[in-house]
């Protein structure tokens, strides 16, 4: 069986995990987890395939909790002429597919790949692939998998790497020109970055911005709370969130300098409106030798990633009753906690006694895994609609 989905994070969150991964040098690869968990994947797997008359010939095959490093050399070097699903992605469009629901029934159980090589290896028999560039020389493609005892994937899933699929492609170039130059990096890495919905700042260690995408300075132009200023610094009004910033910036920059491990809430915070909306939530990242727009080369500094709330669909009862497992009296109960509403007042809108959402409340705690009222609520705020 596939392990455990994580509660999942929305595309664009994923989006920016994904962008602060390369700039803080971890790789995409390694910072695809996240998304691999909440796809039920077993690995996940890039392959830079390089062609021969158009026909595969090897390839560079890098693997995340998948094969051992001789099963993917001998993959590379050989098995990769063999393997179906690469034949089949030599006549796909670039996008994102399930190779198995274009192969025969049985064939991939029947091919000489699979008995020899991917058998014995314990590989991934479902795939869901992003077939992310194509090129007179060959591919690139990104495979997430799941073993033989698990189901296929689906259309839900899918539709979530086609989401992200233009993040993965810019991602996954920008990763490719680090090695090849920095400026080219910086202008790859600014494109992804304005694309995406959530702000996103570098700050260097003495709180200058070097950078703003896009929605940042959108977020800015609102005077809604939080700004950047002329000096090039991050303005906010409100003084207790101002003091919690300067907090989780010293925070990450401490896990920076290896002077501490960064918990998961020393960098999050959150910034009031003035005009009493839903607050900016900011996170704190730390970021070391990057190639960063706008930044010297070995740029060490945070990255400040900005979610507006007011544009974040709540999750509904239908998303919810089949992420968790929840009954249809369960789903409501949760989407209406999601939605800000407490159990008493969940109660006085459905006309239900307080027992009986007392007891629901307790099969949601338990089915999502929360001991507490108050870890639910901030499972259920972390959840896309």
């Amino acid at each position: 069986m596939p392990p455990k989905k994580h509660p999942p994070a929305g595309p664009d969150a994923l989006a920016a995990d994904l962008y602060a991964a390369v700039l803080d040098g971890r790789g995409p690869l390694e910072a695809l987890a996240p998304l691999a968990a909440r796809l039920g994947a077993t690995s996940h797997a890039v392959h830079e395939v390089r062609e021969q008359e158009g026909r595969a010939d090897r390839s560079v095959s890098l693997s995340h909790n998948g094969l051992g490093a001789a099963a993917l050399a001998d993959y590379a070097a050989h098995w990769v002429r063999e393997d179906p699903w690469v034949a089949l992605r030599a006549r796909m469009p670039v996008g994102v597919h399930r190779p198995e629901r274009l192969l025969p029934p049985g064939s991939t159980e029947r091919s000489r790949i699979w008995q020899e090589w991917g058998r014995p290896n314990d590989a991934g028999r479902h795939g869901l692939t992003a077939l992310l560039a194509r090129g007179p020389a060959g591919h690139t493609a990104l495979v997430f998998h799941r073993r033989a005892d698990a189901p296929p994937f689906d259309d839900a899933e899918q539709g979530l790497v086609e989401a992200l699929f233009p993040h993965l492609q810019r991602v996954f170039g920008a990763h490719a020109r680090l090695a090849g130059g920095q400026d080219s990096a910086a202008i790859a890495l600014r494109a992804g970055l304005d694309a995406i919905g959530d702000g996103v700042a570098l700050v260097d260690p003495a709180g200058r911005v070097v950078f703003a995408n896009a929605s940042l300075r959108r977020m800015a132009d609102q005077r809604d709370g939080i700004g950047l200023s002329a000096e090039g610094g991050i303005e906010i009004a409100d003084v207790a969130a101002r003091q919690a910033l300067a907090r989780a910036v010293h925070a990450a920059m401490a896990a920076l300098d290896g002077r501490l491990g960064l918990l998961p809430t020393a960098g999050v915070l959150a910034v009031p409106r003035a005009s009493g909306g839903a607050p900016w939530m900011v996170r704190a990242l730390p970021a070391r030798d990057i190639a960063a727009p706008g930044a010297p080369p070995g740029f060490r500094g945070v990255v400040l990633v900005v979610t507006d709330q007011q544009k974040r669909q709540r999750p509904n009862a239908a998303v919810l009753g089949r992420l968790f497992g929840l009954t249809p009296a369960e789903a409501a109960l949760a989407a209406a906690l999601a939605a800000g509403r407490s159990p008493a007042e969940h109660a006085a809108t459905r006309g239900i006694a307080r027992d009986t959402v007392r007891s629901h409340l307790t099969q949601v705690m338990r089915k999502t895994g929360c001991r507490r009222q108050a870890e639910l609520a901030a499972l259920l705020a972390r959840l896309p609609g």
